[in-house]
């Protein structure tokens, strides 16, 4: 994508720039002169304005302050005249913060994760082609033929990792390959005296559940139906499904295995606890990989990963896709987009820096690799033999569940996580799936 210019001198001056070129460069006649009038008007405009550009990001583990201020202060050498200004996204949930900002009419103009506000008309503006001609065309999406996100990577979700150490005290001599196998680790470290599992509670309430619902139910309602979102939004099929209902019941008899303080732990806290010993497994994403390899506490050598066995034996994985938005409402969207196309793959060592951060993975139709490290590599290897289906809640497009339907759902699954009855919450997604689709 050309980069274009994010502000203007004036509007006298509009008609004779060409596309493409930099703010700084002399406007000429055809005649190859500068055309004195338009000086003129210029110099009684006043030195140029910068375009300020801001942007919501959130803070992990991974992407820290210092992340996010490294790309900034990259785009900025390279780009004078535009100016980033950083958001950051509180709260447990992003969206929540978003549509937050959105009613009080602040809404940031570049934004991660916008794909919950993405199906509402007029929050987003439409991605220009040339720009998303440099993303895998599985990765662009549109809602109502609106194409209104940027692809930005692809996130491969729940392994479990553990403690080589811990497994080797306890006489665990085979990684679990069935689910019958993975309760007899669960009770092999349980008699050692050591905890099976770690957990997360607190405020991250999206990580409850996060490991077991993308490493197991995930896998469990694509194996049962191929078609689950779409069945599920037609009306073919409801949320009080056996599939679901057993594999949570089976979650729940998992829980005694878990910490003891898990529901009082953060993600951050419980990334940890669990690197210290406090437990011997965490399901969690492969944004624990790079945790782990680029630890200057721990060794790698320390630690391994598995693919989380499921009750029905079925084989699958699933990524998410990540995007940026640019706001409609955003006053300099040239600029915006020209952010956005500089840090997802212009700069090629920016888009390798931004993905490596939280190991992520390219979506760019010339892919931009990394080195990676030996858990990381551990994690890619063992999705060989697996089938990759969608992340049922990260679905993006048509098939998107209703906007606030993932925020209900992880609150109800901390409540099944904590011993409430799974048929009633579920009955419970019903309603409100349907409460939601009516205000669509």
């Amino acid at each position: 994508m050309k980069k274009l210019l994010s502000l203007f001198l004036c509007a006298a001056m509009a008609a004779s720039l060409v596309a493409g070129c930099s703010s700084d460069q002399t406007t000429e006649s055809s005649s190859g002169t500068a055309d004195n009038s338009q000086q003129e008007a210029a110099s009684s405009e006043g030195p140029e304005e910068e375009a300020a550009i801001t942007w919501a990001v959130f803070e992990t583990d991974n992407y820290t302050a210092e992340v996010w201020q490294h790309i900034i202060d990259t785009f900025e050498a390279d780009n004078p005249g535009i100016k980033i200004e950083k958001v950051l996204m509180t709260g447990d949930s992003r969206p929540q913060f978003l549509k937050t900002m959105l009613s009080a009419g602040n809404m940031p103009d570049v934004n991660i994760d916008p794909v919950d506000l993405a199906s509402t008309d007029g929050v987003y503006a439409e991605v220009p082609d040339e720009l998303l001609a440099n993303y895998e065309e599985s990765a662009v999406v549109s809602f109502n033929g609106k194409k209104t996100l940027v692809p930005a990577y692809k996130a491969y979700r729940t392994q479990v990792f553990y403690h080589k150490s811990q497994f080797e005290e306890a006489g665990i001599t085979k990684i679990p390959e069935t689910w019958d196998e993975f309760i007899e680790v669960c009770d092999q470290l349980q008699e050692k005296g050591y905890t099976p599992l770690m957990g997360v509670g607190a405020s991250d309430i999206w990580a409850t559940a996060f490991g077991y619902w993308t490493g197991v139910v995930n896998s469990e309602l694509y194996s049962a139906y191929p078609n689950f979102n779409r069945d599920i939004l037609d009306g073919k099929l409801s949320w009080t499904n056996e599939v679901l209902s057993e594999t949570l019941k089976d979650w729940q008899s998992l829980t005694k295995y878990y910490h003891k303080g898990s529901m009082s732990f953060s993600n951050t806290q419980a990334t940890s606890e669990f690197m210290s010993g406090s437990a011997a497994m965490f399901m969690d994403g492969a944004w624990s990989a790079p945790t782990i390899d680029n630890s200057t506490e721990y060794s790698a050598d320390e630690f391994g990963v598995f693919m989380m066995p499921t009750p029905s034996g079925a084989k699958t994985y699933c990524t998410m896709p990540q995007y940026w938005g640019v706001a409609e409402a955003c006053e300099n969207k040239e600029a915006a987009f020209q952010f956005c196309e500089y840090v997802l793959g212009g700069n090629e060592d920016i888009y390798r820096y931004y993905l490596q951060a939280d190991g992520t993975f390219s979506v760019t139709k010339t892919p931009v690799t990394y080195d990676m490290g030996p858990v990381q590599t551990e994690f890619i290897n063992n999705l060989e033999g697996y089938e990759l289906v969608p992340e049922a809640m990260k679905v993006v497009g048509d098939d998107a569940f209703p906007t606030g339907f993932e925020d209900f759902t992880l609150k109800s699954l901390q409540n099944i996580f904590t011993g409430a009855d799974v048929d009633a919450e579920l009955a419970t997604w019903d309603a409100e799936m349907e409460r939601l689709e009516a205000q669509s």
